[in-house]
């Protein structure tokens, strides 16, 4: 055999270890975004349970200062049950990403997601609390590649100004933030400017 052959033969192994070692890590990167890596079933429905006060519409007439009384909980039980963790990551400053997703109303499935950021205390109580984007309502399909693309940006500190509707370019990603409303921290709901 030639020497011309196993330097081939090399290369050609280099090249493989490297595209498997790729393939793996980015393998390994989405199942990172999985929310049963990093919470249980019971620290899934705790997490929930803090930000759908939040996240879902509180009975009507029922202020924001109201929406902590125990006798709202079966109101709010009842829309948690119908949200899902789409994706959650935590990162090493012990910030906690998540992708939440709910049915949303039409004529057809459609679907709503938020994404957005907290951090809780060790006891679990909550400290802070952000929703940096909803999405448009979207098919099953569509929602969960466009919201994890989203998610992923979220998680790595990029810009999503590319993907508000004002510079989507007709394409749907998100609704909220828009010229109009924003997210407030201090308040922790979406207000108009």
């Amino acid at each position: 055999m030639s020497l011309f052959y196993f330097y081939n033969m090399n290369i050609f192994k280099s090249l493989s270890i490297l595209l498997l070692s790729l393939f793996a890590h980015s393998c390994t990167t989405k199942s990172d975004y999985n929310p049963d890596s990093h919470l249980s079933v019971k620290e899934k429905d705790n997490v929930l349970v803090l930000i759908i006060r939040y996240i879902g519409k509180a009975p009507e007439n029922v202020n924001m200062t109201e929406i902590f009384d125990s006798k709202y909980d079966a109101h709010f039980l009842d829309i948690a049950s119908r949200h899902r963790f789409d994706q959650y990551y935590i990162d090493d400053k012990g910030i906690h990403y998540f992708l939440i997703s709910r049915p949303a109303p039409s004529l057809y499935e459609k679907r709503v997601a938020i994404g957005g950021k907290l951090k809780l205390k060790e006891q679990g109580e909550l400290v802070e609390y952000e929703e940096v984007f909803r999405t448009w309502k979207m098919v099953p399909d569509t929602l969960k590649k466009r919201s994890l693309f989203l998610f992923d940006k979220m998680v790595k500190g990029e810009s999503l100004d590319l993907y508000l509707t004002v510079n989507s370019k007709g394409v749907e990603y998100i609704e909220f933030p828009d010229e109009h409303n924003y997210y407030d921290k201090a308040t922790r709901r979406w207000l108009q400017k």
